[in-house]
């Protein structure tokens, strides 16, 4: 009699909490974004200040930030799938610390202006769109595909977490050392991600053909998304996130300043609601893992972004825009792991960094002219009048998301 022979059971992935290199990039991405809580009150704030509370200048120098999208969005996800994706996000790192120690040195020698500021806004968020879609390429490459929707679910809610914090923190900084200096500390969160991410170690993946022009690259990455209804149809419910979303973080300085006289530090306590509406939705998701339907949680989290900057627009005190912050944070984070974990999961892994790309690219590519649009509105007729007319806009697209048959099997 023939012998058999039994393939031995597969082993059960690695828990998440036991995972080093997954958990030495969570360590970093925590200081980090507590780090970058603290320069988007700041840059919002110093801008205010260098035009005397002009709320377009607020929106530009949100718009400025958004701008690489466009310029290095797509290229940059090419050469993500070039090269070492862990020696990407250390070099974005270690080049953002750098540039961001520029601001507080001018303020130091009392040569700092407001285009110096979106000068090095600008640069930041250029070396971030190769760190991105690196980070959020890498993590398959982490974590067995199993804990995809998990591990999204904790980056997303120690991320912010950072930022229920940062902001009231931040808000107290830029009282008490102004803020120019705030950079300093955002500077040194990039260096400490940087020799956080030594640690990582991913498996190797498949990368990019070789002899294959930028522009084949490029066309290969479209082609691969226009094919597949899912990938295709989360691609366009991300732009209508952001015309929901967009005008929040641009708007609420002057509503806080303009609407509610108030000053940073009822700004920062209003930030940290967001981010613990965040924190609370991203626990909930890490609970359920997989058994998460995507395409509807991608759906929920945009009427619910939708609903929460409606009612923002109408919040008759500070208590109530707080409420509002908290249900669009939570909208916000449901809606960001659906999307990523689409994206990770329907994607081969040799293009996943330009799929990613591509997806940030197209949804931010309207973030500049809705903050442009949304700020000369704020100006001209009032704040609360901008953000409703996008929410609503956003809400009726909701109705279309929740028949589309892609989300609905995703």
């Amino acid at each position: 009699m023939a012998a058999q022979h039994h393939a031995p059971p597969s082993l059960p992935p690695q828990p998440l909490l036991r995972n080093r290199g997954f958990m030495a990039l969570i360590a970093g991405q925590l200081v980090s974004r507590a780090g970058d809580a603290l320069f988007s009150l700041a840059s919002v704030w110093l801008v205010l200040d260098l035009t005397n509370n002009n709320p377009l200048a607020s929106s530009a120098a949100l718009a400025v930030e958004f701008l690489p999208y466009l310029l290095f969005g797509l290229v940059a996800g090419a050469y993500v799938d070039r090269w070492d994706r862990q020696r990407i996000m250390i070099a974005a790192d270690t080049i953002r610390g750098v540039v961001t120690l520029v601001v507080p040195l001018l303020a130091a020698l009392d040569a700092l202006q407001v285009w110096h500021v979106f000068a090095v806004s600008f640069l930041l968020s250029s070396f971030g769109r190769l760190f991105h879609p690196a980070r959020q390429a890498v993590i398959p490459d982490l974590v067995d595909a199993s804990q995809l929707v998990r591990a999204n679910a904790v980056l997303e809610g120690t991320g912010q977490a950072a930022w229920i914090a940062g902001p009231a923190l931040g808000g107290v900084l830029v009282a008490l050392v102004g803020a120019a200096n705030v950079y300093y500390l955002d500077a040194a969160s990039f260096f400490f991600s940087a020799a956080t991410l030594l640690l990582v170690r991913p498996r190797p993946h498949p990368r990019a053909r070789t002899g294959v022009s930028l522009r084949q690259e490029l066309l290969e990455a479209i082609r691969y998304v226009r094919e597949r209804a899912i990938l295709r149809t989360t691609l366009l419910v991300g732009v209508v996130g952001i015309v929901a979303f967009a005008p929040v973080p641009a708007l609420l300085p002057v509503l806080v300043r303009g609407h509610f006289g108030a000053g940073s530090r009822e700004l920062g306590a209003l930030m940290a609601c967001f981010f613990a509406g965040s924190v609370l939705t991203s626990a909930g998701i890490a609970r359920l893992g997989q058994r998460l339907h995507r395409g509807r949680a991608l759906a929920g989290g945009l009427g619910a972004v939708g609903v929460g900057a409606f009612a923002l627009a109408l919040a008759p005190s500070l208590a109530v825009a707080g409420l509002m912050l908290l249900l669009l944070g939570g909208g916000a984070a449901l809606f960001n792991v659906a999307e990523y974990s689409i994206f990770q999961a329907e994607t081969s892994a040799e293009l996943r960094g330009r799929v990613i790309a591509l997806a940030n690219v197209t949804s931010q590519a309207v973030r500049p002219p809705i903050l442009i649009g949304a700020g000369a509105i704020a100006g001209l007729v009032d704040a609360r009048v901008a953000l409703a007319l996008l929410a609503g806009a956003a809400l009726l697209a909701v109705l279309g998301g929740i028949s589309s048959r892609a989300l609905r099997a995703a």
